[in-house]
């Protein structure tokens, strides 16, 4: 076992094949579950990208003003199996800092959503998106106040808070409407939340801590995301956990020392999760064992898996890599080998 709740496996059995990205990929953000992965590069300036199934070349995201992404960032936070993507833009000379954006698909150009469209310095995010076209994001105001919402069409949907709470933050999706993310209950602490139809719930936070966040979602509605187990300033442990039945569930991917931090950054509809580990590694989970990914590809690839940020229904997992000691991060795939 490693930190306390890790298995190690056989390092000589490779159980994923690893597909590294090309140079201008940095790192992977999502995949849907027709294997369209979803990241961030470079292509002339920090741009988002699909790379589709089969295939190995980015097709980086570009906005009107900027065809060729010569100046403009984009991000790419989600894609559903339309292959419809949605992250953000960042307005060469805008007042605006960041709008949220769709892309109809990989090789379409981009749209503004229009959430905020006349709030200056308003920083507006596209973070989750699922197959009925339904957009999940939020907004945050010059003064940090940070509000949810959903876009439906072209109707936008505010998301009410937790009782005694004043902000909000959404994170993903579901095909049912489903929407996760966390809510303020205080103003100094917070709890992970879902919203459907309109109203709030509480997904709880582990006992003891003060914070909670949910960062993504199943179809059956079991989410997963971080939560800490001491109030803040006081040694915090940001936990990897399951929020399901009502139920905080910690994932008990220990580290070591006063301060060690796992997260829980994707679930499938087979309730299989993946993350990243204390140490700087990552990590799958099934079955009630969390296991480091390093153990799981071939031995000799140079490469050490730093983060998993998401995998689908087919098993297959994106994340990031390091190439050596402190070299630079490549996005890679990982396919369970046949």
């Amino acid at each position: 076992m490693i930190g306390g709740g890790v298995a190690t496996a056989v390092a000589a059995t490779p159980h994923y094949t690893l597909t590294v990205a090309p140079d201008a990929v940095q790192r992977y953000t999502g995949i849907n579950n027709n294997g369209d992965a979803i990241g961030i590069g470079m292509s002339g300036s920090q741009s988002g990208f699909v790379i589709k199934a089969g295939t190995t070349t980015p097709i980086f995201l570009s906005t009107a003003a900027d065809p060729g992404n010569a100046h403009q960032f984009t991000d790419a936070h989600a894609i559903n199996d339309k292959g419809e993507v949605v992250g953000d833009i960042f307005p060469s000379g805008s007042p605006n800092i960041l709008r949220a954006a769709r892309w109809p698909t990989a090789g379409a150009t981009g749209v503004d959503l229009e959430v905020d469209p006349a709030q200056p310095f308003f920083d507006v995010e596209a973070t989750g998106i699922n197959d009925n076209g339904l957009i999940a994001g939020r907004t945050v105001d010059p003064a940090s106040k940070v509000t949810a919402w959903t876009v439906n069409g072209r109707e936008i949907t505010r998301l009410p808070f937790l009782p005694g709470g004043a902000q909000a933050r959404a994170r993903a999706v579901n095909n049912t409407g489903l929407v996760v993310g966390g809510s303020a209950v205080s103003a100094s602490a917070a709890s992970a939340a879902a919203w459907q139809n309109g109203r709030v719930r509480d997904l709880g936070v582990l006992p003891g801590g003060n914070f909670a966040e949910a960062l993504a979602v199943n179809s059956a509605g079991v989410a997963v995301g971080v939560s800490n187990n001491t109030p803040s300033g006081e040694g915090i442990s940001q936990r990897a956990v399951e929020f399901s039945g009502g139920k905080v569930l910690d994932l008990n991917i220990a580290g070591t020392g006063p301060i060690s931090n796992s997260t829980a950054n994707g679930i499938n509809d087979s309730g299989v999760i993946v993350g990243a580990l204390p140490n700087g590694g990552a990590y799958v989970y099934r079955d009630g064992v969390a296991t480091d990914l390093n153990t799981l590809i071939p031995p000799g690839t140079g490469f050490h898996i730093i983060n998993a940020t998401a995998i689908n229904n087919n098993g297959t997992i994106v994340g990031t890599a390091r190439k050596g000691f402190g070299g630079r991060t490549f996005g890679v795939l990982l396919t369970p080998a046949a």
